[in-house]
């Protein structure tokens, strides 16, 4: 088992809804007194709602900051490894360090043969793949590597799309393979390193029904299907499923965990 109730620097990006505030609102509730919790996301209104929930839940045992930023522009990530990283001071008051990657978008609107716009193609892998490649460099510049550096996990959230093409989700698919083997990389060059893909499942989000405008009416029916099934989740029971495993601790480094083997639930995909 591990113990996440110590003083601990974690940054959750996507932060200001879904499953990305119930990853945090979780976390929150887990890591110890003395902690900095960072939120990430577009929205700043958004984010304050989601420390405002946090803070109830809690209280002041940690620090939560709010981090209005936008990762599908280069200005944007260079400023937030600033806000956030240049910043943090004295590491020797954290015992562990997490970072999840979870901010990302569909980018799925027209067919593959139709993707033809650059600057659309270059936002979107700014936020999908650069930004977390760039702030994972960030955070191990900030607590350094090694056995003897500070614990550190990492998180990214993947999806079944990784392995599973669907139409017209061609350039998310191609983002979840890639980041999936990016950080499998990175756990045989990092092992001291705890390295979770996790897979949160179909999960009740605005995410989710953004696939409802798919231009492919076969693929649009089938999402709206499976929004009806027993195993669609809802972004709190996908969040607590992260953490349980973040706190059995028996994924290999970098393996694939689906919220639906946590939570011993069938899925039909």
């Amino acid at each position: 088992m591990a113990n996440l109730s110590v003083p601990t620097f974690c940054v959750v990006t996507g932060a200001s809804r879904g499953l990305g505030r119930e990853i945090a609102t979780q976390l929150a509730k887990k890591i110890g007194p003395g902690s900095s919790l960072y939120l990430l996301a577009r929205n700043k209104d958004k984010l304050e709602e989601t420390a405002l929930a946090i803070k109830k839940d809690v209280g002041n045992t940690l620090q939560v900051n709010c981090v209005p930023s936008d990762l599908s522009s280069e200005e944007g990530i260079a400023q937030l490894r600033k806000d956030i990283f240049e910043n943090v001071g004295d590491i020797s008051r954290f015992s562990h360090a997490i970072i999840v990657h979870n901010a990302a978008t569909v980018g799925m609107s027209k067919f593959a043969r139709e993707l033809d716009d650059v600057n659309f193609l270059q936002q979107f892998l700014l936020l999908n793949i650069t930004a977390p490649i760039v702030l994972t460099s960030s955070f191990f510049s900030c607590f350094g590597h090694g056995k003897d550096s500070i614990r550190k996990t990492v998180i990214q959230v993947t999806s079944d799309n990784a392995t599973t093409p669907y139409q017209t989700m061609h350039i998310y698919c191609m983002a979840k393979a890639g980041r999936d083997m990016f950080f499998k990389v990175m756990a045989l060059e990092e092992p001291e390193v705890r390295i979770l893909s996790y897979d949160p499942g179909a999960v009740d989000t605005d995410m989710f029904r953004d696939t409802y405008g798919s231009p492919d009416p076969e693929f649009q029916a089938s999402m709206k299907n499976i929004a009806k099934e027993s195993y669609f989740l809802k972004a709190e029971q996908s969040a607590e499923a992260l953490v349980k495993a973040l706190e059995e601790d028996k994924y290999a480094n970098a393996e694939v965990i689906r919220s639906y083997d946590v939570l011993g639930i069938k899925a039909d995909f």
